[in-house]
């Protein structure tokens, strides 16, 4: 195994989601098949997918999956800004061992994202200050 290829999210509206995915994330939604329910594929990475799929189905309070970000302060800016910012399952947004930042949010179905920043990479004074983010965060 070298890679993964897709994560699949089932969700309760696709059109929400889709706004999410594509705008607050800022992921590319790409072709996708005719499934016999209502799907979008978005492009993480080269060969790397997002499904994500309106079906019925039970979700998990902690199970997400994690996107390293190249544009972690603007994707902050805008989930902020869609109160899609989670900062009670797993906390504050903080820095980890790994050098990342680390900051969890929910699609419109309840999925939970965790987005990292690109490795010590840092910020100006404003974004330590935001109320999701740890007081004690390493800047």
């Amino acid at each position: 195994m070298t890679s993964i290829h897709h994560v699949n999210l089932a969700v309760d509206d696709l059109a929400s989601a889709t706004v999410f995915y594509r705008d607050v994330l800022g992921l590319d939604a790409i072709a996708t098949p005719d499934l016999g329910f209502p799907a979008q594929f978005f492009s993480i990475a080269p060969g790397q997918e997002l499904h994500v799929n309106q079906l019925d189905d039970v979700h998990q309070q902690r199970t997400h999956f994690c996107l390293r970000l190249d544009d972690f302060a603007g994707v902050v800016e805008r989930a902020a800004a869609s109160a899609a910012i989670d900062s009670v399952t797993w906390g504050l947004a903080t820095r980890i061992g790994t050098g990342v930042i680390q900051l969890f949010v929910r699609d419109p179905a309840g999925n939970l994202i965790e987005l990292n920043s690109q490795p010590d990479e840092r910020f100006g004074d404003e974004f330590y200050e935001r109320p999701f983010v740890d007081p004690e965060c390493e800047r």
